[in-house]
């Protein structure tokens, strides 16, 4: 049996359906057995404003503090889980921070990178939000040079 190294890239933002996503990803880069690992990339993309993250992240951090600390503090934490997990489970695994618009750094971030899989989270808003407010796994789904493995929140 021909044994191929797969390249995984997960999506992060820190919340409990990335987390969720990363679980799928690492326990998919795990099930490659042999000398050949699959690779584990996590993408973290910035939003337009630091403030979007507060809630999630940045307790214990001023709302004065620096705008770059800030976005270290977040940038840290939205790795924490696939960090933790991908060390576990001994899957090689890269870490890539971008800004821009969540789906299109994505797919950029894919075919840059001749990615495989991509794994993300979905929170099931439903048509009518999507419509409004669009999705992020709708769009990767529609446009990704690879296949897509959506995981429900």
């Amino acid at each position: 049996m021909l044994e191929v190294r797969r390249k995984i890239m997960v999506a992060v933002d820190g919340s409990a359906v990335s987390d969720k996503a990363v679980y799928e990803a690492v326990w998919l880069a795990g099930c490659q057995a042999g000398k050949f690992k699959n690779k584990l990339f996590a993408v973290f993309v910035k939003a337009d404003r630091v403030r979007d993250y507060d809630d999630l992240f940045v307790k214990g951090v001023s709302a004065e503090s620096e705008i770059s600390e800030r976005w270290q503090h977040i940038v840290e934490h939205a790795f924490l889980v696939v960090r933790k997990l991908a060390l576990e489970k001994d899957i090689p695994f890269e870490t890539i921070v971008v800004e821009g618009e969540p789906a299109a750094s994505i797919n950029h971030l894919a075919h840059k990178h001749d990615i495989d899989l991509l794994v993300v989270g979905s929170t099931g808003k439903g048509a009518v939000k999507r419509a409004f407010l669009g999705s992020v796994s709708a769009e990767l789904i529609e446009h990704a040079p690879c296949g897509v493995y959506v995981v429900r929140a």
